[in-house]
């Protein structure tokens, strides 16, 4: 009988590191998804007028948002975007 508790008791101490040790793995997983995640933001690209107004940077080409751009349209990305001043647009963010 002690022999069966004793068992139980080492499955059940196993059971309890394993669970842990698979939280770690997820903490760390979850990290590097949430790391590359931020990097697949800031190098996305958004849409900006470059008219002397302008003050937002846009998710796609054809938001409402640019209908009234005196000038150009360029593609560049968020991080330069938000370098030159910009917001995100309210409409399409």
């Amino acid at each position: 009988m002690k022999k069966i508790i004793l068992a139980a008791t080492v499955l059940i101490n196993l059971s309890f590191t394993k669970v842990q040790i698979n939280h770690s793995e997820y903490s760390i997983h979850k990290h590097s998804i949430e790391h590359f995640s931020h990097i697949i933001k800031r190098d996305a690209v958004v849409y900006i007028c470059n008219g002397p107004k302008a003050y937002a940077y846009h998710s796609n080409s054809r938001c409402s948002g640019l209908n009234n751009c005196s000038t150009e349209i360029s593609a560049l990305n968020l991080s330069n975007a938000i370098n030159r001043g910009r917001r995100a647009c309210q409409r399409c963010y």
